[in-house]
Order: structure tokens, then C-alpha cells, then sequence
């Protein structure tokens, strides 16, 4: 990932940043007006930062793309492996509706132009997907519980249902998160993803330094690899190398900071051309 080429505080995936017909971005930690362990653009509205910081920063966020921060469809994640469709039905719902259909959604797709899908996240693994030839774009969260649901799968087979999109046409970034180094889980953890079917014996995915300490899982290479077995062509997927938890100047950190985190945010949009 590299700096957005107009904005300092976003970040692009080099893969995405080719296509034109779409606009992407992650946020990191500067250029916002929030204080203190939410310092300062932090986009999380279920943190206990300023609720008027949090929609200050968004509206930032938004005036950067010349649009209203209403374009953004941002749920209430909870950590599971539901996806939603955002479409026509979806944008006719009022404020209320819209909010609580939100509600337990970790990854949406839609093949509608002009609207941001996004994530929030903070350590746990941002992943946008773009079909290119039918024009279909999603945006995922993926933590441990997400990825042991297999969110990722879940999500392409609503795309193929829906918009007939194939594995083939997809272009992945998996963005920001905590690394394998850092991100100490216990057994139980590890023995959900062996139960689920994940293949834990590469020391690439999951290790532990000896029988009696945790595991350190890389969540970022486990839905890389998700991505592979469902068809993504490698040299489709970019895998950010950046660890939330070691750069405390670019990231919020969950792990670092405990419940006083803020959230970054990571979305996908397909522009709107002139003609349509």
C-alpha cells in the first residue's frame, strides 16, 4: 500500500489504485480533530470518543471525495459473517431502518456506483474485492471470529448469486492489521480454526514459540489463502504489509490500547461517469 497520491492521511492498495473505474482509501491515525488516545481521525462511532469529533472527522473524509458522508455505508460490526446487499431495496430505507438493518453486518456488497462500502477497523483485517467484469464491489471485515466463519466465502458466493461474479474477475487488497508476531491468541481460538477446517500446520499461518505459550496467528495470510482456494488469481491480491499494532503513529490498535482505541477506516466505490 502506498500513500494516496492527494491526501497524506489515506492509503491505496498499488493493485486498486490501476483501476479507474473505482476509488478506495484507508485511513490512518493523523489529520483529524479528535484528542487524546483518539487522536485524531478517528472514524469509530462505537468508541467512547466525542460523538461530534467522530462526525467531524467524517465529514473530513468526505469533503476529501466531493461527496456527503451519507454515501458511506458503514455497519455495526459484530464480529460474525453476515453480508448484506446493498441495493435498490436498501436505499429506500429511512435513517432508522437503514441503521438497523446494519446491525450485525460484517461485510456488504453492491453493484451500485457512487457509494462508499466500508469497514471499520482497528488491528482486525480490512479486505475490499472489485469485480472488474461485472462490476460488483465489497468491502469485509475480517477478525479472528469473522475469518473462522469464513466471511470471505460468504461473501464471494453472495457476489456469484447475485451479480454471477466469478473468482476470476476479482481483485483483493487486504489492508492494515495486526501482524503474526503480535496478535496472541489461546487454544481455543486455534482449535476453532482446526474444527472449521483450516489448515494450521504451516508455521507461515499459526506458530507458537513452545507447547505451553499461545499462538500467533496471521489472519491476513489466512484469508489470502481463502482467497486462493476460492479462485482469486494470485497475482490479483495485494496483501498489505502493514501491522497496526507496531506503527502507533500510522494506526489505532485495539491491542495496544485496549477499549481506548479509535478506528480506521478502509472503503471501495465504483465512480459514476459522466453519462450515467
Amino acid at each position: 500500500m502506498k500513500q494516496h497520491p492527494q491526501y497524506r492521511n489515506l492509503l491505496q492498495f498499488c493493485l486498486l489504485k490501476e483501476e479507474k473505474e473505482i476509488e478506495h482509501f484507508s485511513t490512518t491515525r493523523p489529520g483529524g480533530v479528535s484528542n487524546g488516545t483518539y487522536a485524531s481521525f478517528n472514524m469509530g462511532n462505537f468508541s467512547d470518543d466525542n460523538p461530534i469529533n467522530i462526525h467531524e472527522n467524517r465529514q473530513i473524509l468526505a469533503r476529501m471525495f466531493y461527496t456527503e458522508m451519507e454515501r458511506f455505508i458503514i455497519p455495526h460490526q459484530t464480529h460474525g459473517s453476515r453480508v448484506l446487499v446493498i441495493d435498490e431495496a436498501f436505499l429506500a430505507l429511512d435513517q432508522a431502518a437503514a441503521i438497523e438493518t446494519m446491525y450485525g453486518v460484517d461485510a456488504t456488497i453492491t453493484s451500485k456506483k457512487g457509494i462508499f462500502l466500508c469497514v471499520t477497523t482497528a488491528d482486525c483485517i480490512p479486505i475490499v474485492l472489485y469485480d472488474k467484469k461485472r462490476a460488483v464491489i465489497a468491502a469485509i471485515h475480517a477478525g479472528w471470529r469473522g475469518t473462522q466463519g469464513r466471511i470471505v466465502e460468504k461473501t464471494i458466493e453472495e457476489m456469484n448469486r447475485r451479480y454471477n461474479s466469478s473468482p476470476a474477475d476479482i481483485l483483493a487488497g487486504i489492508g492494515p492489521g495486526i501482524s503474526q508476531i503480535h496478535y496472541e491468541v489461546g487454544d481455543e481460538v486455534a482449535d476453532a480454526f482446526s474444527r472449521g477446517g483450516f489448515d494450521l500446520s504451516d508455521e507461515a499461518v499459526a506458530f507458537r514459540k513452545n507447547p505451553s505459550s499461545k499462538w500467533h496467528l496471521d489472519l491476513k495470510e489466512i484469508n489470502r489463502r481463502e482467497l486462493l482456494r476460492l479462485g482469486v488469481s494470485e497475482e490479483n491480491i495485494e496483501k498489505s504489509d502493514l501491522c497496526t499494532f507496531e506503527r502507533e503513529e500510522l494506526f489505532f490498535s485495539a491491542r495496544r490500547q485496549t477499549q481506548h482505541s479509535g478506528r480506521m477506516l478502509t472503503g471501495i466505490m465504483m465512480k459514476v461517469t459522466g453519462t450515467e
